[in-house]
């Protein structure tokens, strides 16, 4: 597997195999290579640029558009926006309040503990839409032969074929 190819390239197709494979490099530039120093705040940026690679070489392995990967990150984005605005409007509300007395009201820290609770939900509902997307394009269903994006990806570890066709045992002369 040449791993330049399956990381860095957005062209062509990759299985389900390889893509698993990408999408742990994609989990492990987020979550461990963050924490290294100098290099770490680089590593998801790098990971965007892998996840459409990937993605997108799988998406065509099922005879699909990669551009069916920009649904999650518009998503996301939207998601992001209504949480920062329903944490915003929570905390507004406490500011607001203490610039007027010297301390929030119950009803002020109360309202910015919902608003919390639904920026979190909105947080954690953009992750569900990023795992039920990745599960999604990880078990599509691969075209046979070649498509518009290319060939089909050699599986490692099986036989090839013979030139005479079968590739089994009865093709060989001995």
């Amino acid at each position: 597997m040449d791993w330049g190819k399956v990381l860095f390239d957005p062209n062509g197709r990759i299985g389900q195999q390889q893509f698993w494979l990408g999408v742990l490099v994609i989990i492990a530039c987020n979550l461990i290579v963050p924490v290294i120093p100098i290099i770490g705040w680089l590593a998801p940026l790098a990971a965007i640029w892998i996840g459409i690679a990937v993605y997108g070489k799988r998406l065509h392995d099922a005879g699909k558009t990669a551009w069916l990967h920009a649904i999650p990150w518009a998503l996301n984005i939207l998601l992001t926006v209504i949480a920062a605005v329903i944490f915003g409007a929570g905390l507004f509300q406490i500011i607001l309040e203490s610039s007027q007395n010297a301390e929030p009201s119950n009803e002020s820290i109360v309202a910015l503990i919902a608003a919390s609770g639904g920026a979190l939900f909105m947080v954690l509902l953009g992750t569900l839409v990023w795992i039920g997307y990745t599960v999604w394009v990880g078990m599509l269903k691969a075209e046979p032969g070649a498509n518009a994006h290319g060939p089909a990806p050699v599986i490692e570890g099986h036989a090839s074929q013979t030139a005479s066709g079968t590739g089994d045992a009865s093709d060989t002369q001995g």
